[in-house]
C-alpha cells in the first residue's frame, strides 16, 4: 500500500476494493490472519528434535541401495500377441470418445498489403509543390525576439533602475548589480531568444517591437519588471529543395493510404454484393486468392494467424447451415497495415473417425494391453519362485539379472527408484525381490542386495533438520486442529443466536 515509501490511502482503498471488501472487512480479515499466524509460531515454536531423533531419520532418509534389475520388453512381447476382429469393435466402441477427428477447415484469402501499394505510387513535382504550399507553417521557424529583463522588488527600485538607464546607465551593467533574479542576472538579464508561443505574459505586455527599445516598470508576480528587446529573428521558411524529399515520401505515404483505403472498400464492395464466391473480390483487387489446405484451430497456418482473421474463422459466421456454401468476410485489418479478405471453401465438423482409419492404432492398444497383463503374470511367477531361492527362475524366463549398481536416495526421482526404496531389506546374504516398471511402461524385476547409510556433510544434515522441522510443524498444528474439533461444542443457527 506504499507509493514513494510512503502509505498511500488511496493506493489501499483502491485494492481493498478490488477484494470486494470493505475497508472494516479487510480490518477484520487481516485481524483473524495475524491471529492465526500469531498461534501457529508460538505453537510450532514449542516444537523440537532431538539430536539422536534427527540421527535415526537421516539413516532411514539417506540411503545407498545395490540393485541389480531384469527388465522384460513390452514391446518385443506385444508383437506375439494377436487380436481378434470382435476385440477391435468392441474396443472401437467402448472408447469413441478417444477417436475424435477435429474440426477441420479449407480457406480461399486475399490479402491486401499498403506496403506493395506504396511501392506502385508515384509522386510528380506538382503533388510536392502543392503540398508543400499548403503545410508551409510546418517548415518555418516563427518570428523570435531575444530579451533582457531586470527584476526588482518595489515600484521604487523599478523607477530607480529607469532612472539610471535614462540617464544612459548600461542594461546589462545595472542587471548585474540591482536585478533579483539570480539567474538572469549572472548574464546582464540575458533571457535568450523565444517565440511568441514561449513567452511569459509580462512579455507580451511590454509590446516591444523595435530592437533596444526598453519597457516601463512592470507589475509582476515576483515584484516589478523591466524588459529590454535585444533583437528580432523575423519568421523563417525553409525552402523546397531542403525538404523535397521528406515531402515526396509523405506525399507518396498520404496517396499509398487513401489507394489502400479506396481498395479495401471495392473489394468489399466486390465480396458482399457476389457472395457466392471470391471471384468479383480477385477482379477487384486485381490478384487470385490463395487457397489453404485443411488445417484444425489448433494448427491455423501461419498467413492466417491473426487474432481478428481466426476469430471471423471460427465464429461460425461464414459457414452456411447443414453443409452448404457460406459467405464472404468483409476486409478484415489486421496490423494496421494488411488486410483479408476470405471464404471457408470447404468444412469438416468434429466427428468420431471411422474404424478402418484407427483399427491400427486400436491393434496396437489391444497388443500392448494383452502384453502387459501376461507379463505382469508372469512376472510375479518368477518372483514368488524367486522368494523362494529358485535361481533359475529368470534363467528358465529367457532372462538375466544385469551387473549390480549403487542407487541413492537423495538423489532418486524415478517411479523405479522410488520403488527401490519402498523395498524392505534384504535378509543377510540373502536378496530382496519386487516387480516394478521402468518409464518406457517395461516391467522390471528387482533383486536388492544390500542397504547402506548415505554419508551426509554438516550442511547437509542442517538442511535435511530443518525441512523435517517444517514437515512436523504441519503435523503438529494439524493434531492441534483435529484435537480441537473433536473437543469443542460448536452451536449453529438458532442455538448460537439464542446464546448471544
Amino acid at each position: 500500500f506504499q507509493t514513494n515509501n510512503r502509505f498511500d490511502n488511496e493506493k489501499y482503498l483502491d485494492q481493498v476494493r478490488r477484494l470486494g471488501v470493505t475497508p472494516d472487512m479487510y480490518a477484520l480479515m487481516l485481524r483473524k490472519q495475524l491471529t492465526s499466524q500469531q498461534l501457529i509460531r508460538g505453537f510450532g515454536n514449542t516444537a523440537f528434535l532431538l539430536p539422536q531423533e534427527i540421527d535415526n531419520l537421516v539413516k532411514l532418509a539417506a540411503q545407498d541401495r545395490v540393485v541389480r534389475v531384469a527388465t522384460i520388453d513390452i514391446a518385443a512381447k506385444a508383437k506375439a500377441q494377436t487380436v481378434a476382429d470382435d476385440e477391435i469393435q468392441s474396443y472401437y466402441d467402448q472408447n469413441k470418445g478417444n477417436f475424435i477427428a477435429p474440426e477441420e477447415f479449407k480457406v480461399s484469402y486475399i490479402t491486401l498489403d499498403a506496403a506493395s501499394i506504396m511501392d506502385g505510387v508515384k509522386v510528380d513535382d506538382a503533388a510536392i509543390n502543392d503540398f508543400y504550399e499548403q503545410n508551409k507553417s510546418d517548415y518555418s521557424q516563427p518570428e523570435r525576439k531575444k530579451f533582457s529583463v531586470i527584476q526588482v522588488k518595489n515600484e521604487a527600485d523599478a523607477t530607480s533602475v529607469l532612472d539610471a538607464l535614462k540617464q544612459g546607465g548600461d542594461f546589462a551593467t545595472l542587471a548585474k548589480e540591482k536585478s533579483t533574479d539570480v539567474i538572469s542576472r549572472r548574464n546582464g538579464g540575458d533571457l535568450g531568444w523565444m517565440d511568441e508561443n514561449s513567452m511569459i505574459d509580462e512579455l507580451k505586455q511590454a509590446k516591444l517591437t523595435e530592437k533596444g527599445q526598453v519597457s516601463e516598470a512592470i507589475k509582476s508576480s515576483v515584484g516589478y519588471l523591466i524588459v529590454r528587446l535585444d533583437d528580432v529573428q523575423p519568421q523563417q521558411v525553409k525552402p523546397l529543395s531542403e525538404v523535397r524529399a521528406e515531402i515526396a515520401e509523405k506525399v507518396k505515404h498520404e496517396k499509398a493510404q487513401d489507394g489502400y483505403y479506396a481498395l479495401q472498400q471495392k473489394i468489399s464492395e466486390a465480396a458482399s454484393n457476389d457472395n457466392e464466391s471470391l471471384a468479383s473480390a480477385e477482379e477487384a483487387a486485381g490478384v487470385k486468392a490463395t487457397q489453404t489446405d485443411w488445417f484444425t484451430r489448433e494448427k491455423v497456418p501461419a498467413a492466417l494467424n491473426f487474432q481478428p482473421v481466426t476469430q471471423a474463422i471460427f465464429s461460425g459466421a461464414l459457414l452456411g447451415e447443414n453443409g452448404a456454401a457460406g459467405n464472404n468476410s468483409d476486409v478484415i485489418n489486421v496490423d494496421g497495415d494488411r488486410a483479408f479478405v476470405l471464404r471457408i471453401t470447404e468444412h469438416k465438423p468434429e466427428s468420431t473417425r471411422p474404424l478402418d482409419q484407427v483399427r491400427t492404432e486400436i491393434v496396437e492398444v489391444l497388443k500392448r494391453q494383452k502384453a502387459e497383463q501376461q507379463t505382469r503374470v508372469d512376472a510375479e511367477k518368477i518372483l514368488a519362485e524367486l522368494k523362494q531361492g529358485k535361481d533359475d527362475a529368470l534363467k528358465a524366463a529367457g532372462l538375466s539379472f544385469g551387473e549390480a549398481k549403487t542407487m541413492s536416495s537423495i538423489s532418486q526421482g524415478d517411479a523405479t527408484a522410488e520403488a527401490i526404496f519402498a523395498m524392505p531389506h534384504p535378509e543377510k546374504d540373502k536378496p530382496s525381490y519386487a516387480i516394478t516398471q521402468d518409464q518406457a511402461g517395461n516391467v522390471v524385476l528387482v533383486a536388492l542386495d544390500s542397504v547402506t547409510p548415505h554419508q551426509l556433510n554438516d550442511e547437509q544434515k542442517t538442511q535435511f533438520a530443518s525441512q523435517v522441522q517444517q514437515g512436523s510443524l504441519g503435523a503438529l498444528f494439524d493434531s492441534l486442529l483435529s484435537s480441537l474439533r473433536s473437543e469443542a461444542k460448536i452451536k449453529m443457527g438458532n442455538a448460537a443466536q439464542e446464546q448471544q
